[in-house]
């Protein structure tokens, strides 16, 4: 038998080689992944959290995908998608209806570039105020201190200002105002620098849980006119009641009925069908993991997280639900 003399400098060529090609693979690779930008929520409210649960469940179940989660708001989320800056984004159904008939803070400027992939959760406007004032709807707020969602956020143009407008009020109505997030505004309540708070977000709200844990509150109702004047200012509107239980321990006993706007996944247009396919499959399977952000999430089925409220659907998704026989 014959030997065969390889030399050093051979054998360093040939590990060279090899390691050039194992690194090239792996680059490789790493390019094949998919870059999804998801617009969430602001600081201290329950849209971000759940955006990090969703793109975890996304991630892992899609290893071509990279989510990445960004902050935002749902209006904010519906100007990026409509910018070409977002590929998906949290929002409510009556954020949606006017920025595809370019209403209210989308006037001029209609898009239909945001198309459905999942409905989550009932957003319920919650306007608590402390149980010692004097305060019992909305027109008892003229000229006293406010504090308020940031400029541009649903909370303000569809809660605050609809419900101002539908009293033949505005915001220059309202006394001194501080705009920022949730926890904010909970502490300048809790300061005593405002004497109300109100926003669109899940019950039991943590801004509540938080506010009344340091002194006992009142919710303020939406009464049936109101209501009725505010299904004409935006159609998606729907009524809700906050069970007596909900907050007994924060001081409100009695059942609320105020209103709500669902909370809906967004994808662009601009997305493949094929990535939008690979997310709603994801996302309605792995939807176990969504009540440990979201308690309302805990019970929630497959048919009911594809009810689209009369929206569009993005062909991905829609491809999906019609082979999960959620679709006819």
């Amino acid at each position: 038998m014959s030997i065969v003399k390889v030399s050093p400098t051979c054998v360093v060529r040939v590990l060279l080689a090899a390691t050039l090609t194992i690194a090239a693979t792996g680059i490789a690779q790493a390019q094949q992944k998919t870059e999804v930008i998801f617009s969430a929520g602001p600081t201290g409210g329950s849209w971000t959290p759940l955006a990090a649960s969703v793109s975890q469940v996304i991630n892992s179940r899609v290893p071509d995908l990279n989510v990445a989660v960004e902050p935002g708001a749902a209006l904010v989320n519906m100007e990026k998608i409509r910018t070409d800056k977002a590929d998906l984004g949290w929002s409510m159904t009556t954020v949606v209806a006017d920025a595809r008939e370019g209403k209210g803070q989308f006037a001029g400027k209609p898009t239909d570039k945001a198309l459905f992939v999942a409905n989550f959760y009932p957003n319920v406007w919650q306007l608590v105020v402390p149980a010692s004032s004097d305060i019992k709807s909305i027109k008892d707020l003229k000229g006293k201190p406010v504090a308020l969602p940031a400029r541009g956020n649903t909370s303000l143009a569809a809660g605050w200002e609809y419900l101002l407008k539908v009293n033949d009020m505005t915001l220059a109505d309202l006394g001194p105002k501080s705009y920022g997030h949730v926890s904010s505004n909970a502490d300048a309540v809790k300061n005593r620098q405002a004497v109300a708070s109100g926003w669109f977000t899940v019950v039991p709200a943590s801004f509540v849980l938080d506010l009344g844990s340091a002194m006992p509150l009142r919710m303020i109702q939406v009464s049936d006119a109101e209501f009725a004047e505010l299904k004409k200012l935006n159609a998606g509107f729907v009524r809700h009641t906050v069970k007596a239980d909900t907050y007994k321990e924060q001081g409100i006993t009695q059942e609320v009925l105020t209103f709500q706007s669902p909370t809906v996944l967004m994808a662009s247009s601009r997305t493949s069908p094929e990535v939008v396919y690979k997310i709603t499959k994801a996302i309605i399977e792995g939807r176990g993991e969504y009540a440990n952000v979201v308690k309302t999430m805990k019970d929630i089925t497959p048919a009911e997280m594809s009810q689209n409220f009369g929206m569009a659907y993005h062909p991905g998704a829609e491809k999906y639900y019609r082979e999960a026989g959620l679709l006819k």
